[in-house]
């Protein structure tokens, strides 16, 4: 499995790097979607490799689709990444038809009630051709394909330039919905989207520190490189402290998928890949001065992703406030051993 994972890796790299050197980044933040990029990336098969082989994926399950949304975050992809991957993978568990087409799943947080139902800043919903809604009605989960002429989107984006609409469902998901499973709830499939970007801001915040370094050990001042200023090193080496800690924290909740420590671990990865995100972006746009702000430098793709994405399904407050909460319903003599047993299991 982990030969394959790598194979995976390397072979994907070529086609994010070639996202990263196209300007369609231009386009697709005035709202063009890049139809060719996306048609490369189908033709190369990646879309299903969350899937099973009787499905036509690789079998490599969520980790392999943590993989290539890794990369993603990494290269600053400028397609939908991570939505239509976990989408097509909820849609397999519910042995629901699995297509090509781009469906951006979203997890309601009550009940569907009536006939208009408004959703704000659903990923790429402009572009899809539906979205997977799930939802929980009388402790049951639910999920209902809601195709694009059953909802109306208002468009909007994020501080990356990638869309993020406003939707209002036509139609109420209760109808024609099929019953998940009870190995799968709304609540998990919520954190496996917040993992996803957990996973893709890790990956930009490699990128981030790599370009940061460099330009450290380029850029001069007062004679000498700045990066052999002890102020500098000083904070480089706090970013690479956190990059690190975030990757750790991925790692560790991509590796407890289906334990019963999934969702603590989630919660971890949330919270520090959203709290490195913004000493990480301060910290190379004081390196790159006023050049990392340009158009013409790829610094601002990566940061300006970072700080969208520590906000995007749960920032570091709204997960700290949650595993706290979690951790207070323990027994006296149980948070210890929870606290130092986790990643060990």
């Amino acid at each position: 499995m982990n030969d394959l994972v790598k194979l995976v890796e390397e072979s994907a790299t070529r086609i994010f790097k070639d996202f990263s050197e196209s300007d369609v980044y231009d386009s697709m933040e005035a709202g063009a979607f890049p139809i060719q990029l996306w048609n490369d990336f189908l033709a190369d098969g990646w879309f299903r490799t969350t899937l099973t082989e009787e499905n036509g994926g690789t079998g490599l399950g969520l980790a392999g689709g943590y993989v290539l949304m890794r990369l993603a975050g990494y290269y600053a992809a400028p397609i939908p990444i991570m939505e239509p991957l976990l989408g097509l993978y909820v849609l397999s568990q519910a042995g629901m038809p699995i297509t090509d087409e781009l469906l951006i799943p979203v997890v309601l947080d009550n009940e569907p009630v009536g006939d208009t139902i408004s959703i704000a800043g659903v990923p790429w919903a402009r572009d899809a051709a539906g979205l997977v809604v799930v939802f929980t009605s009388n402790g049951n989960t639910y999920i209902n394909l809601i195709r694009r002429e059953n909802y109306t989107v208002i468009t909007s984006q994020n501080m990356a330039g990638e869309p993020r609409d406003d939707v209002q469902l036509n139609i109420n998901p209760l109808d024609a919905a099929q019953r998940l499973s009870d190995d799968i709830t709304a609540s998990q499939i919520s954190s496996w989207l917040a993992l996803g970007k957990s996973v893709m801001t890790a990956g930009a915040l490699q990128r981030v520190l790599e370009r940061t370094v460099e330009y450290a050990t380029e850029r001069s001042q007062f004679g000498r490189q700045i990066g052999k200023f002890q102020a500098v090193q000083q904070q480089l080496a706090v970013q690479a402290e956190l990059t690190s800690a975030s990757n750790c924290a991925v790692d560790a909740a991509i590796g407890h998928i289906g334990t019963p420590q999934e969702w603590e671990l989630i919660a971890c990865a949330k919270i520090t890949t959203a709290e490195a995100a913004g000493y990480a972006a301060k910290t190379a746009h004081a390196v790159h001065a006023a050049i990392g702000f340009t158009h013409e430098c790829p610094l601002q793709l990566s940061t300006r992703r970072l700080w969208s994405w520590r906000d995007e399904y749960g920032n570091e407050q709204d997960w700290s406030i949650r595993l706290g909460e979690y951790s207070l319903k323990l027994n006296t003599d149980g948070l210890w051993p929870w606290l130092t047993t986790q990643t060990g299991e």
